[in-house]
Order: structure tokens, then sequence, then C-alpha cells
């Protein structure tokens, strides 16, 4: 149990809580895998970088990162590092196009709780 001695005196107060409350209450708040690894994504995407390449390509079906570079006027580099964490998180899928390569966001259901988040900015 929580060691609350300073509760007893409490008793009757608007904020008193019993431990078995308390335990209650650990218990909801916390986060289920699912919710971590939302926790992990949405930790990734606070980059302004990876943010800002995972809201481009919700506007298009796949992107070269060359164009990607060009429109969010970046290095290519700094593209291609964003882009292989946010592959690495399976928010994005790669595949060749001839010399290049492209990128599309990769659909499943953890990713469309962060992509009906972005249907509103379209």
């Amino acid at each position: 149990m929580f060691n609350r001695s300073y509760i007893q005196l409490h008793k009757g107060h608007p904020h008193y809580m019993t431990d078995s409350k308390a335990l209650s209450l650990q218990k909801k708040t916390t986060l289920s895998i699912e919710e971590e690894k939302l926790l992990i994504i949405a930790h990734n995407l606070s980059n302004p970088t990876k943010l800002k390449i995972y809201s481009l390509l919700t506007r298009v079906k796949s992107m070269p990162v060359t164009d990607i570079s060009l429109i969010l006027n970046l290095s290519q580099s700094a593209v291609s590092h964003a882009l292989a964490d946010l592959r690495n998180l399976g928010l994005v899928e790669s595949y060749r196009c001839g010399q290049l390569i492209c990128y599309s966001l990769k659909r499943g259901k953890q990713k469309n709780k962060f992509l009906s988040f972005f249907d509103n900015f379209n």
C-alpha cells in the first residue's frame, strides 16, 4: 500500500482519498502498450522536420526524397535521416522508383489516429 500517514488527519475533507481509491486510480492511469507506442510516435512527431515530412506525406500518395527536400527547403541528408526514423517507427514506407527512393505513409490502425488528426488541416 501507499505510505500516506498524513492523510488520516484529512478524513472528511474533499480531497480525502482511501488507499484503495488511490490504487484504483493508479491502475486506470497506467498506459497500455498501444498508448505507449502512440506516445513514442507523438514524441518523434514533436520534431519539426519529422512533423513537416509526415504532414506533407498526408497530402500526397507518395513522393521522392528529392522533392520532399525541395518543398520543405531542407537538405536531402536531413530529410533522409528523418525519413529513416519515421520508417523505423512504422509510419512511412519506401520503394524504389527507377533511381529515386519514394516514400508514402504506411496505413494502419495505429497510424490512422494520426491521419485523422491531420485531416482537420487539409
